[in-house]
């Protein structure tokens, strides 16, 4: 595949062009690796320097991602989503028309600390469940969600969680809590990625996150749970409605 050395347009700009149209054809997917420096090299029948300055610009116009140790790879497009809503990661999915999935991560009863605590108005030490999850949008990791409920109002809530597809399914129908949607505080933060985290989202550590943490009420005004969000700030777009 060689690029036209006799054209007026510089073949770092012919290369851009012919990578793009690859993607547009669907040859390199959202996620996908593409050709190493050396790959594209010998695909193309340039200089590394005419590949290093073609991937910067496509990098640089969010078009492709670089992943240290790793590669090259097609960035995803960001998903938007209303930052002041409650709704869960499953109604959520179901409003972008993708297909979602979970991982748990980690399941279990631990003795509230004094901020779970403030944050759910029980005692401290009272039995809270941990519940660490990783959720994906069309098989790709998209965020980790570390959530905290009251053991003590919602009793045996370890073994109920896992009956239905949304937890709030789980509260409505086994608990009959009502959530109102605007009920809800929440902080959001830009954080580094840490090793752990970078693996799981398939990111670099350090990679900037934003971190959320959300407090969720019921229609009484008390609280439901807490949890945190973490997302890749290139996988989101957060909007406000006025």
């Amino acid at each position: 595949m060689k690029l036209n050395n006799a054209s007026s347009l510089p073949l770092y700009e012919q290369l851009m062009i012919n990578i793009k149209d690859e993607m547009d054809k669907g040859v390199y997917k959202a996620g996908d690796r593409i050709p190493n420096e050396a790959e594209l090299c010998d695909l193309y029948s340039v200089s590394r320097i005419t590949v290093r300055r073609a991937i910067q610009e496509l990098v640089e116009e969010g078009l492709l991602e670089r992943k240290q140790g790793k590669g090259t790879f097609v960035s995803r497009k960001k998903v938007a989503r209303e930052l002041i809503t409650v709704e869960g990661f499953s109604d959520f999915s179901k409003q972008l028309g993708v297909n979602s999935s979970k991982k748990v991560l980690e399941c279990k009863e631990i003795k509230a600390t004094k901020q779970v605590a403030e944050a759910l108005q029980i005692e401290v030490g009272s039995p809270v469940l941990n519940l660490s999850r990783l959720m994906f949008i069309d098989d790709m990791p998209f965020t980790i969600d570390i959530v905290h409920y009251s053991l003590i109002r919602f009793p045996k809530l370890m073994e109920n969680i896992f009956e239905y597809e949304s937890t709030y399914d789980v509260l409505k129908n086994i608990y009959q809590v009502n959530m109102q949607k605007t009920s809800s505080t929440k902080i959001l933060t830009a954080v580094p990625a840490s090793t752990t985290e970078a693996e799981y989202l398939d990111c670099d550590p350090g990679a900037m996150l934003f971190n959320i943490d959300k407090t969720v009420f019921d229609d009484q005004g008390v609280p439901i749970h807490i949890s945190t969000f973490k997302v890749p700030t290139t996988h989101i777009a957060f909007t406000i409605s006025t």
